[in-house]
């Protein structure tokens, strides 16, 4: 084949390399009724079981452990990258009310459940790829740079990546207000 793989290509292979699954208490009650977030979400095995149990043809192919390993490395990141919390903190950083950034934080946090519990199945099962975390994290980074520090941008901006990834998993907004 001989062909050149482009940096990028390989900086993406080498940022999701599957962790060594860490073992989750098998849960099936449903998500919590999304509120205003306090903090940044805290992966919870309650949180992506059911997700999981309903993908039947994923299920096949891939252990609750190894999806709950990758559940934990998309939020907590690896050597290579930075998780979902530690990127969304930084994004909210520069916008100056309070109380946007909390509207913004709980947002990403409904943003990254959804996104987590899709991207986390056996590549050859998820609509989700490392592709799209990608492009929709450059966005993300764009409205950063652009915003005032009013969070216009930021707002936009996650509608944007909500809508993509509604599109790709075949539902609307699940977890959004």
């Amino acid at each position: 084949m001989g062909r050149f793989i482009c940096p990028t290509l390989a900086l993406v292979l080498a940022l999701f390399m599957r962790p060594v699954p860490a073992p989750g208490p098998a849960a099936t009650s449903p998500p919590d009724e999304i509120r205003e977030d306090e903090s940044w979400y805290v992966p919870q095995p309650k949180d992506f079981r059911p997700a999981y149990d309903r993908d039947i043809a994923n299920g096949g192919k891939q252990t609750w452990e190894q999806y709950w390993g990758w559940v934990k490395s998309f939020y907590e990141g690896n050597l290579f990258t930075k998780g979902w919390n530690a990127r969304a903190r930084w994004l909210v950083e520069g916008v100056r009310l309070e109380d946007e950034q909390k509207r913004l934080r709980t947002r990403l946090n409904a943003l990254g459940r959804d996104i987590c519990a899709e991207w986390s199945k056996d590549y050859n099962v998820r609509k989700i790829g490392s592709g799209d975390l990608l492009t929709w994290g450059k966005m993300l980074e764009k409205a950063r740079a652009g915003d005032r520090g009013d969070g216009a941008e930021l707002r936009r901006a996650i509608d944007a990546v909500r809508a993509d990834q509604g599109r790709k998993v075949g539902s609307g907004a699940s977890s959004s207000r």
